[in-house]
């Protein structure tokens, strides 16, 4: 009699014999870039199957919607056994800018993970090509900005820009824009507009945009946190984080493990860097975390992130998990200054005891970010003179 595992292996289809349409329905089902390139790479059948991804860009009036791609890279598994214990990994945080204009021209670059500085190297020192077949690749995050008519990025203009549905295989039919525009306004677009429209602001200003499940969400000044429901009306979705107004300087929306999270940023008094007034900022003493509990509608403070470490850059907020990552430590948050005269810093305030410091005086959390680890640049590498003359970290 045979076993019913020797059964189940007679019934097995070795899938090179796959029907064709099934890997269609696979491929539909892929719902990053990296993860429909690597699908497409593997073989002639495969890369039939499901189309390439769209590189067309959205326009608005007078801009164009560029994007920036973050990712995780790793070492893949040498054998089977890592797979099942895995050993210390190590991973490096990227961030690649499609740097093009209106007309489509541009090219692809190396980006700081939080400034949006562009990263360049001497030539030769930089693998001028990283094949995503030969690393494990994570797509952490999709950063949207705009481009204005000479090809420049305006900050100032739309400080975030959040795109829906966030598939590759959306339509333009489908899409809808909502942006955060200077002092906090909203404006919208939705497929048939000619240019932006803004949005009714009973709670303006907004501090932060985010897509949380498939949904656009804002929180204002207080804490509170609203719904823009598909006709860009306003719904609250939560009570104020700071029902007394004693709360932080501004608020952050993060998505980690599912759940809806504000960061509450103290600011120190104005402080400004030589005689150049633009350079005033106000920077940063402090943060604190609260997680939304939606079975209860209310907001709990969070001490802990063990071992997730939150990202909030100027364009975008997201957050990693460390675990596993040798040397790399979590509970805490990365966050940049930008002011006119020292460019972008970026610093890390520390959960545990509230400290802050810059990411380059300490080495267990810059390493997640810089240098580029030998699997990428076995060689070492040299920075360009321009970028050699502003702080990257």
């Amino acid at each position: 009699m045979r076993s019913p595992k020797r059964l189940e292996m007679e019934r097995s289809v070795p899938w090179s014999e796959l029907p064709t349409e099934l890997w269609s329905m696979i491929g539909r089902k892929l719902d990053t870039r990296v993860d429909i390139d690597q699908f497409r790479s593997v073989c002639s059948l495969w890369r039939s199957s499901i189309p390439p991804v769209s590189e067309s860009k959205l326009r608005i009036g007078g801009t164009l919607i560029n994007q920036c791609m973050v990712y995780l890279l790793e070492l893949p598994p040498t054998s089977p056994k890592d797979s099942q214990c895995p050993p210390s990994r190590e991973g490096w945080l990227i961030k690649i800018t499609e740097d093009k204009d209106l007309s489509g021209r541009g090219r692809v670059q190396l980006s700081n993970l939080l400034s949006s500085r562009p990263i360049l190297f001497e030539g030769g020192t930089f693998p001028e090509v990283l094949c995503t077949m030969d690393y494990r690749v994570t797509e952490i995050f999709v950063e949207r900005y705009l481009i204005g008519e000479k090809g420049a990025c305006y900050p100032g203009a739309a400080r975030k820009v959040i795109m829906l549905p966030d598939s590759p295989w959306a339509a333009l039919e489908e899409t809808s824009v909502v942006g955060i525009f200077g002092r906090g306004r909203l404006k919208c677009w939705k497929h048939g507009d000619e240019d932006w429209n803004a949005m009714d602001n009973p709670n303006s200003p907004y501090d932060d945009l985010i897509a949380y499940k498939g949904q656009f969400y804002v929180v204002d000044r207080f804490g509170t946190v609203s719904w823009i429901n598909p006709s860009f009306k306003m719904v609250q979705f939560s009570p104020p984080v700071c029902g007394n107004g004693n709360g932080g300087d501004w608020k952050h929306l993060v998505e980690s493990g599912g759940d809806l999270y504000v960061v509450d940023r103290y600011c120190n008094e104005f402080r400004t860097f030589g005689r150049i007034r633009a350079g005033a900022v106000r920077e940063a003493a402090g943060f604190k975390v609260y997680r939304l509990n939606q079975e209860w509608g209310k907001w709990d403070e969070i001490r802990n992130l063990g071992d997730v470490a939150l990202f909030l850059g100027y364009h975008s907020c997201f957050s990693v998990s460390v675990k596993g990552f040798g040397r790399c430590k979590g509970n805490c948050i990365y966050f940049t200054e930008i002011n006119a005269t020292q460019g972008g810093k970026v610093q890390v305030f520390n959960m545990e005891d509230g400290s802050i410091k810059r990411a380059s005086y300490s080495p267990d959390h810059l390493r997640i970010l810089w240098p580029p680890p030998a699997w990428i640049a076995p060689n070492g590498f040299d920075l360009s003179p321009s970028s050699l003359e502003e702080l990257l970290f």
